[in-house]
C-alpha cells in the first residue's frame, strides 16, 4: 500500500498501543465526550485484557464475574440471575459491542447511559492495565472528575 509519506512505518509494542488510548480516553470522558470514550476504552479494555490472558491471568471482566458468582453463593444473593459467564460477559459488553457494530436485524436506535457505561469501560480498562503492572499519568483527573461530579 502506498504511503502519505507524512510518517515512517514505526514498531509499536501492544501495551503501549493499550496506554495511549486509555490516557487519550481519560481526556475524551472528562471533557464529557462519552460516546467516543466507550468506543476508544473498548479498544483499549481488550487489548489489555488479551495481554493479561498471555500472561495467564484473568482479565477484570471476567475476574468481577467470578468475585460477583462468589458473594452470590456465601450470601445467596441473586444480583447476576444466576446466569452463564458468558451470557453475563455479553451483557456487559451490550453497550460496548452495539456501539461499534451494527447487525441487519437490530434496531437502529439503542439507549443506555453514556457516562456510565465509559466509566465501567474505562475500570475494567485501568484495571487490566494494573494486572500488567503498568499505570496511566491521568488517572487521578478521571478518579477525581468523578468525585467532584458524583458530590455535586
Amino acid at each position: 500500500m502506498n504511503s502519505l509519506g507524512i510518517t515512517e512505518v514505526e514498531t509499536f509494542r501492544k501495551d503501549e498501543i493499550a496506554k495511549i488510548q486509555l490516557a487519550e480516553l481519560i481526556e475524551l470522558f472528562v471533557a464529557e465526550n462519552f460516546i467516543c470514550a466507550i468506543t476508544l476504552a473498548g479498544a483499549s479494555e481488550e487489548l489489555f485484557a488479551g495481554l493479561v490472558r498471555s500472561q495467564g491471568k484473568s482479565p477484570a471482566i471476567e475476574d468481577s464475574y467470578i468475585q460477583i458468582e462468589s458473594i452470590q453463593d456465601k450470601t445467596s444473593l441473586n444480583v447476576m440471575e444466576r446466569k452463564k459467564k458468558r451470557d453475563v460477559i455479553r451483557d456487559w459488553n451490550h453497550v460496548k459491542n452495539r456501539t461499534k457494530h451494527h447487525d441487519k436485524d437490530e434496531s437502529e436506535v439503542i439507549e443506555f447511559n453514556a457516562c456510565d457505561e465509559a466509566y465501567w469501560l474505562i475500570k475494567r480498562s485501568l484495571a487490566n492495565c494494573k494486572l500488567l503492572g503498568m499505570s496511566i499519568s491521568n488517572e487521578n483527573t478521571f478518579e477525581n472528575w468523578v468525585i467532584v461530579k458524583a458530590c455535586l
